[in-house]
């Protein structure tokens, strides 16, 4: 049976979520970058953008040259983690075997070809699912593999569906240049060209695969292939993950380490409770800290016992913070994630040293404060990290008064 596989694009996804989000960015070049210098490289641009002349990897202050009324916005990990679930959710309806990726999925729909008919219907259809709920143009490409469904996704300039039949997969492939078969990178294109002269997949495909052998090795069986449109690699669904992650993002942006250590004390519980469900531990913690700016910065660190205790927890990520948030621009957001769950090593043995019977306190501990929680709420028990930012804010409301002979009344008095 042939295949049937479908591949939805959205051009400069991040800059469409954001134009979804502010209207005043639409019709108008746009490209995202972080904010911290001029010299950084823009990472997405919009085709008005881009008709300018202003292109992916360009420095900022280059791109304002060729582009003066160019608009750059900082990345939203979170808004684009938002928008990739939603693409998935919506394009898991039609089957199971969807391969996600940023701003593009992969469907298998050979299966559900009696159910929803034939992938071109598919498109049309999750298209308008895609405009009506998200508010978001996408392209589509139908075809035998990925490959060619990627590509023909790819041509596209206006929402519409590109339909390869299946045994055209080779012509369609041969006017495009070599760029498009993966595993040909700008070190490859220059091999090609430099030792075979070859710019566009149809002359690849006319080659052999000894005489392709000469200039890229290995790797000439396998491209090969590709210019022939011949592309065996599976829809892969993401794999069924063991991280628990935890993420938010602050009401306005902080550089005040009390408040950004108590939203780390919530990211903490978040994940400590969730292990605790499994009866599991985390071996190794990983922290993101979002900046005003756009710029993420991420560290890493390895425990040395599988825990899931809040304390041990919070201590291991409050010295990774330390380790990690060394600027001095605002932060707009966090996000915690435990990997390598494992058994929980909290319940030690009972015949242990002096080490393991003060965690098997810790664990009595966390086990009447789940409790507690359980029955009376969240915010029953708290720890005092916790309340240390809020008790700075209730501490100034509640400042003293004193009598204004001018205003003829008690004002209140706020220290700088």
């Amino acid at each position: 049976m042939d295949r049937e596989i479908l591949h939805i694009t959205i051009p400069a996804f991040p800059i469409a979520l954001a134009r979804v989000i502010h209207s005043q960015l639409r019709g108008r070049p746009v490209a995202v970058a972080p904010l911290n210098s001029e010299r950084a490289l823009l990472q997405s641009v919009s085709s008005e953008a881009a008709a300018e002349g202003v292109h992916v990897g360009t420095p900022i202050y280059h791109a304002r040259r060729s582009c003066p009324s160019l608009i750059v916005i900082a990345p939203d990990p979170h808004l684009m983690a938002k928008g990739s679930h939603a693409l998935m959710e919506l394009s898991a309806e039609f089957t199971p075997m969807v391969e996600p990726g940023a701003g593009r999925v992969f469907l298998d729909v050979t299966a559900s070809r009696r159910l929803f008919g034939p992938a071109r219907d598919v498109a049309a259809r999750l298209e308008k699912s895609i405009a009506g709920e998200l508010g978001l143009e996408a392209m589509a490409g139908a075809g035998g593999n990925k490959l060619v469904s990627r590509v023909a996704a790819d041509t596209m300039r206006e929402p519409g569906v590109y339909d390869v039949f299946h045994g055209a997969e080779r012509p369609f492939l041969a006017p495009f240049p070599v760029s498009v078969l993966p595993g040909v990178g700008e070190s490859r294109q220059t091999l090609l060209f430099r030792d075979l002269n070859l710019k566009l997949v149809q002359e690849v495909a006319s080659l052999s695969v000894p005489q392709l052998r000469l200039a890229v090795g290995p790797f000439a069986p396998l491209l090969h292939d590709r210019a022939c449109g011949i592309d065996r690699s599976p829809v892969q669904p993401p794999r069924m993950s063991t991280e628990i992650v935890e993420e938010g993002l602050l009401e306005q942006e902080e550089n005040d380490d009390a408040i950004l250590l108590s939203e780390l004390l919530r990211l903490v519980e978040g994940c400590g409770l969730r292990l605790r469900r499994l009866r599991k531990g985390a071996r190794k913690i990983t922290l993101s800290v979002m900046y005003a700016d756009g710029v993420t910065q991420q560290g890493k660190k390895v425990l040395p016992v599988p825990t899931s205790l809040d304390l041990p927890l919070l201590a291991a990520v409050e010295e990774l913070f330390f380790a990690t948030c060394k600027r001095r621009q605002r932060v707009k957001g966090l996000r915690l994630s435990c990997d390598q769950v494992a058994e929980d090593a909290g319940q030690m043995d009972l015949f242990a040293a002096a080490p393991a019977e003060v965690s098997r306190k810790e664990t009595d501990l966390q086990e009447t404060l789940d409790l507690l929680r359980e029955k009376h709420g969240k915010n029953a028990v708290r720890w005092g990290k916790g309340l240390a930012a809020r008790r700075e804010v209730t501490l100034a409301s509640e400042a003293p008064a004193a009598w204004d002979p001018e205003q003829n009344k008690y004002m209140t008095v706020t220290k700088n």
